[in-house]
């Protein structure tokens, strides 16, 4: 039983098989023959197909000609080049254009004239300043301590000096301005006695208009040539002292400010010979203690008729080519020279060593140079016409002709007791 049921299977799967396949060639007796020919196949390869060696040969690909298909399609415009690019014309009907024309580039461009730059001079450290009272060369009178600390700005503005217009924009400097911010205290730069404190010393009223603002005046006791000194402290914003109140050198007088005619805060230091009068103030730069091996650069312009020649820009240059630049005095009638010096221009604190001055009266160039001493005043002539400048004066030369040199500096000159 169980061989005949083996047999049964296996007839069956035969006429299985016997049947799909007079099926499958009844189906293919119905379907038309393919026409004769190669039988093409249309591929599109990828735009990033890259076989390596490793990968095997690139596969034959038969790619169709698909263009008839695009016949109809408007083409990219080309250019055709004939000649020179500048006329090259497109073979399209390409739209109109507009023409510009662009001026060519001048040969030579426009060029501004900014000046000669001049930077002020700028040390970051100062010795501290020489005691006073005194005097090596027999003209000096460094007599007078400076009235802001050593910790603050204690040197003139090199842009308003002593007699100074600060170009023309402002009535002549009877004093110089100590650049130090409100509140930093001010002190006295000698002893002697208060004979001034508040508002109205310049004497216009209201007081509260006065020029100098807050204001102390006060009168030292030593004098120069047996005559009174003064010096005044302006623009305060506070004062500690009153009228008839001793003084000894360094003490508190007040504080700095910006009160009366003025454009910040800053003090403004004079020095008064005479009178304590607005019109008999003297260069302080020629009176104050400079730092300890520094000097001062002091002397005279003068044109061809040995007249002071007014408001002549100068430059002076060290050998760092440190540029200061300085202008001689203006002709207004509010400033005065020394009694002995009779100079036009000062400037002070000066590290000692050799500069070089320039200067142009006329439309001529003068230079010179001159050897700056420490705790001294060097003292150089300028005359128009006189080519031959000494490195050093001395003052008493004032016809003109080639000065004489200084001769070896000795202490001397003391300040006078009594005023």
């Amino acid at each position: 039983m169980k061989n005949r049921n083996w047999k049964l299977e296996i007839g069956i799967r035969k006429f299985s098989h016997c049947s799909l396949f007079i099926v499958s060639l009844l189906i293919a007796s119905c379907v038309p023959a393919a026409p004769a020919g190669p039988i093409i196949v249309t591929a599109t390869p990828r735009a990033t197909l890259a076989l390596s060696e490793a990968e095997g040969p690139t596969p034959l690909i038969e790619v169709v000609d698909q263009s008839q298909y695009f016949a109809t399609a408007t083409p990219y415009p080309t250019t055709d080049f004939q000649g020179n690019a500048a006329q090259a014309t497109n073979t399209l009907n390409a739209p109109p254009t507009l023409a510009v024309t662009v001026p060519p580039l001048p040969t030579d461009p426009i060029r501004f004239n900014f000046g000669t730059y001049t930077p002020a001079p700028t040390l970051s450290w100062r010795p501290p300043p020489l005691p006073v009272p005194m005097s090596i060369r027999p003209e000096d009178h460094f007599w007078f301590a400076r009235p802001i600390a050593s910790n603050a700005v204690n040197w003139p503005h090199p842009l308003y000096r002593y007699g100074s217009t600060y170009f023309g924009n402002m009535n002549a400097h009877t004093g110089v301005d100590l650049d130090s911010p409100t509140g930093t205290p001010v002190l006295a730069a000698a002893s002697g006695v208060v004979v001034w404190t508040g508002y109205g010393l310049f004497g216009v009223k209201p007081i509260e208009d006065d020029p100098y603002g807050l204001a102390v005046a006060i009168k030292h006791n030593f004098g120069y040539n047996n005559e009174p000194i003064y010096t005044i402290y302006a623009h305060m914003s506070a004062i500690n002292v009153w009228p008839d109140q001793p003084l000894k050198m360094g003490e508190q007088i007040g504080e700095v400010g910006s009160t009366g005619f003025s454009t910040g805060p800053h003090l403004h230091f004079e020095v008064r010979i005479g009178e304590n009068k607005f019109r008999r103030t003297y260069n302080p730069e020629l009176w104050l203690a400079p730092p300890t091996g520094w000097g001062v650069l002091a002397g005279r312009v003068l044109d061809a008729n040995g007249r002071y020649i007014s408001e002549l820009p100068i430059e002076v240059i060290d050998i760092s080519r440190r540029h200061y630049q300085i202008v001689s005095y203006a002709n207004t009638g509010v400033t005065n020279a020394d009694p002995i010096f009779k100079e036009n221009f000062v400037i002070s604190d000066l590290p000692a060593g050799t500069y070089t001055y320039t200067m142009f009266i006329n439309g001529e160039e003068y230079t010179g140079a001159a050897e700056v001493m420490a705790g001294q005043t060097t003292f150089v002539i300028v005359q128009e016409n006189v080519l031959d400048i000494a490195r050093t004066a001395l003052p008493a030369a004032t016809d003109g002709r080639a000065p004489t040199f200084t001769p070896t500096p000795k202490p001397t000159r003391t300040p006078t007791l009594k005023p």
